[in-house]
């Protein structure tokens, strides 16, 4: 990038003097034959000089061209230093890398230590949790077992009780009934004797009156019918 634009200021300082043109391969051989990095110029300016001038330059243009191409290339040269470190910077620089990243590592393992050291104690306190919660329900699930059979056995003797009363109401209902069955039975003999008493009354009379009755009636049959007596 140095070299292109060295070589354009060049051509464009060939444009003021248009007897002769620069060629590249010149610049490339000032430029780069004689750099050195402890050297304060970075091209064999003499040579240059020399060389504009057998190309037609005058010794002022010839100097203004080196002037001008010195300049750029110290200030790109500048530039370009700029973004570059020195080799104790850049092992200063690795050192404090590897210082911030050792220093780093440790910072995660412990992050990870604390991070588990909380997740067991999570882990315990939810484990903890879970008993009280299981014993909780123990107790709950105890507690209504007990009411439910409780409740269960007072209905039973509930029951029981309802039943016996209701047998012993059946119980008293049929012993009624059946004194009233004997009740009945023996009204039903009185009345049966009675009827039959009457029965003997009314054939006794029956028979008192039927004796006149059949002699009044032969007397009929003797007076009227005589043939058949």
């Amino acid at each position: 990038m140095f070299w292109i634009n060295c070589r354009h200021f060049v051509a464009f300082q060939a444009k003021i003097s248009p007897k002769k043109q620069i060629t590249s391969y010149i610049i490339r051989t000032s430029l780069f034959s004689t750099y050195s990095g402890h050297s304060r110029w970075y091209f064999d300016t003499l040579q240059l000089v020399k060389q504009l001038e057998s190309e037609g330059f005058t010794k002022q243009q010839s100097h203004a061209v080196m002037q001008a191409l010195q300049t750029v290339l110290e200030e790109s040269f500048s530039n370009f230093t700029k973004t570059m470190v020195t080799k104790e910077e850049q092992e200063r620089i690795s050192y404090t890398q590897k210082v911030d990243f050792a220093q780093l590592r440790g910072e995660l393992r412990t992050l990870e230590k604390n991070d588990f050291t909380l997740i067991r104690q999570d882990y315990e306190r939810i484990i903890s949790d879970l008993e009280k919660l299981k014993r909780i329900f123990r107790d709950e699930i105890n507690h209504t077992l007990a009411n439910v059979r409780l409740d269960l056995n007072l209905e039973k003797g509930r029951i029981r009780n309802e039943y016996s009363a209701h047998e012993l109401k059946i119980k008293e209902t049929d012993t009624r009934i059946e004194n009233e069955i004997n009740n009945i039975k023996t009204q039903a003999e009185t009345i049966k004797l009675q009827i039959f008493q009457s029965l003997i009354g009314i054939i006794t009379g029956g028979g008192a009156l039927g004796k006149p009755f059949m002699n009044h009636k032969k007397k009929l049959i003797a007076k009227y019918w005589p043939i058949s007596v």
